[in-house]
């Protein structure tokens, strides 16, 4: 199996995890702030380390963009799971729009 494809493996299954977190989340049951958690840092963590494997001096608007993306889902667990903060879905939601928007961008700027 080759490295990207493990990495791949690993994004999907931060997907389905945030999901299933945020499903549980939304309906109240248990453990879903952490299954959320763990998912959005999984996410996060392999498209960071992508980035950062791809060189910083190549990087264009999208791949900054990525990186705050990131960050933003990064803080939003922090402030879920370290200080228990009831704001922690600002920086997500604001995370997913950005995210939205830039994939939106890049495909517009491909065609």
């Amino acid at each position: 199996m080759s490295s990207f494809s493990t990495f791949k493996l690993i994004y999907f299954i931060g997907l389905a995890l945030i999901f299933i977190g945020g499903y549980r989340l939304y309906n109240h049951l248990s453990y879903g702030n952490i299954i959320l958690s763990v998912g959005l840092l999984t996410y996060a963590f392999v498209q960071l380390f992508l980035l950062i494997k791809q060189g910083i001096s190549t990087w264009a608007l999208f791949e900054y963009t990525k990186t705050t993306v990131n960050v933003l889902f990064i803080s939003s667990v922090v402030l879920l799971m370290g200080f228990e903060s009831k704001v922690w879905y600002y920086p997500l939601i604001l995370g997913m729009l950005l995210d939205f928007f830039a994939n939106i961008f890049r495909r517009v700027n491909r065609s």
